[in-house]
C-alpha cells in the first residue's frame, strides 16, 4: 500500500479545516463590522477558534518537515512564526473593548492567511493527484517527476 497518497490526503483534510477557520473568523468579523453581532458574541466565537488554528497550523508545518517536504515547510513556517510572535506577547485574542479599533488590519490579517491557504490547497491537492496516479500505475510506467515543469517540491 502507497503512503504518499495517504499522505496527502491527511494534508488535504489539514489544509480544509485551516481555510474552514479563517473563513469562520471572517464572516465573524464582517458580522461584527455589519452590526449583525455584537462585540462581546463576535470576539468570544473568533477567540475560541484562534488557538486551534495556531495549533492545527503548527501541527501542519511539523508534518510537512517530518516527512521531508523541506520547501512547504518553509513556507509554513513563515505565518507559524508570526502566530507563534502573537500568541507570545499575549496579543492572539481579540479584545472585547477595543475589537472596533483593530477591525480592519483583523481582516487583512485573516484574508491574507486565507489567500495563503488557498495556494498550499492547490498544492497539496496537486501532489495528491500526481501521488495517487503515481501509486495506482506500476513502478515502470511511473511518472518521472522530474521531467514536469513543475516545482520540485510537489
Amino acid at each position: 500500500m502507497a503512503w504518499e497518497p495517504i499522505l496527502w490526503l491527511i494534508f488535504l483534510v489539514i489544509n480544509i479545516a485551516l481555510i474552514s477557520l479563517v473563513i469562520y473568523q471572517i464572516v465573524c468579523l464582517t458580522d461584527l463590522e455589519a452590526d449583525y453581532m455584537n462585540p462581546y458574541e463576535s470576539s468570544s466565537r473568533i477567540n475560541s477558534v484562534v488557538l486551534k488554528e495556531y495549533i492545527l497550523h503548527g501541527a501542519f508545518g511539523i508534518l510537512f518537515l517530518i516527512t521531508g517536504h523541506w520547501i512547504i515547510s518553509l513556507l509554513t513556517f513563515l505565518p507559524a512564526y508570526y502566530n507563534m510572535r502573537k500568541f507570545l506577547s499575549q496579543q492572539h485574542l481579540i479584545d472585547v473593548t477595543e475589537v472596533f479599533r483593530f477591525i480592519q488590519s483583523e481582516k487583512k490579517i485573516r484574508i491574507f492567511k486565507l489567500g495563503f491557504y488557498l495556494v498550499l490547497f492547490v498544492l497539496v491537492l496537486v501532489s495528491l493527484v500526481l501521488s495517487s496516479i503515481n501509486a495506482l500505475v506500476d513502478e515502470d510506467d511511473a511518472i518521472d517527476f522530474g521531467s514536469l515543469p513543475l516545482p520540485s517540491f510537489i
